[in-house]
């Protein structure tokens, strides 16, 4: 039985092709997120209109700052952006020597450094190799390789305190948990848990809510599951489209429930690539902002 109750609230009509990296921001109370191959950031305004920013590549991920702006993960840089999303500055390279991969999935860690995955993106599946990494850029801009071999990064999420980090490599089905320091000079593996794909899908974006259970995306799946410690599934949120690519809490309390999704070219599901919004009596935690 589900400790916990949710109520679809709106479904935003966006059609995003690939909706990913959302987030509630703090400084402007609105939801943020990105629609990687149409190339644009949107914004959810108060009364449910969508703001969208046209950026100049695929746009991987979006994430705020301290300072004014936000950073933004590109397919093979990462940059500072300024308010009005048409200037970009390149703080570093990534992986310009891997043709097969691009960025993907970033949070901010509590200590304000940025930590994000890249993504073999070959078509084939069955060829993908396992060259891609996760790296984690420090407040000062130095940027550290902390896990490798990896095909799909995802589902990048921190613990309240800050002393756990979690990560997914997709085609694995396995997501894994890390105990961390602050410049993230150990990473020890505590467990990890595999749950079956046939009922749950696999895991995409991910976050943890004040109780320190993580929530992660099902793609594939059409759920969000909450996850404890020992990988006891808490609670199951069945979405609108079978392909909830990431999940965030925001509202004024931090009581809604945010899940993007992506739209494939063969699906018939009017729903695939909206926004979807659930009210619930779980509570998520503020948004932290990158001291990059």
């Amino acid at each position: 039985m589900s400790r916990s109750t949710f109520r679809l609230k709106d479904i935003i009509n966006c059609k995003n092709k690939i909706g990913e990296s959302c987030f509630w921001d703090p400084r402007d109370n609105c939801l943020w997120w990105t629609d990687i191959s149409s190339q644009k950031i949107l914004r959810l305004n108060s009364d449910n209109s969508v703001t969208y920013f046209d950026v100049p590549e695929r746009v991987c991920f979006i994430l705020p700052r301290i300072s004014k702006g936000f950073i933004v993960g590109f397919p093979k840089s990462i940059c500072l952006a300024n308010e009005e999303l048409n200037n970009f500055e390149i703080i570093c390279k990534v992986e310009s020597d891997i043709i097969e991969t691009r960025v993907n999935d970033a949070k901010v860690d509590n200590f304000g450094g940025i930590v994000f995955g890249t993504y073999n993106e070959n078509p084939n599946k069955k060829n993908r190799k396992p060259n891609a990494n996760v790296y984690r850029l420090s407040p000062s801009g130095k940027l550290k390789k902390i896990i490798n071999n990896v095909t799909v990064s995802n589902g990048i999420a921190f613990s309240k305190p800050g002393d756990l980090m979690y990560f997914t490599d997709t085609p694995t089905n396995l997501i894994r948990r890390f105990k961390i320091n602050k410049d993230f000079s150990s990473l020890s593996e505590i467990n990890s848990f595999n749950l079956d794909a046939n009922n749950y899908g696999f895991p995409d974006g991910a976050t943890v809510d004040n109780q320190n259970n993580y929530w992660s995306a099902r793609v594939r799946g059409g759920c969000v599951i909450s996850i404890s410690g020992k990988g006891e599934v808490y609670d199951k949120v069945d979405t609108p489209s079978k392909t909830p690519t990431c999940i965030t809490f925001g509202g004024e309390n931090l009581d809604h429930i945010y899940i993007t999704s992506l739209r494939e070219s063969t699906s018939n599901n009017k729903n695939d690539g909206n926004l979807f919004v659930f009210e619930t009596n779980i509570k998520g935690n503020q948004q932290i902002l990158s001291s990059i």
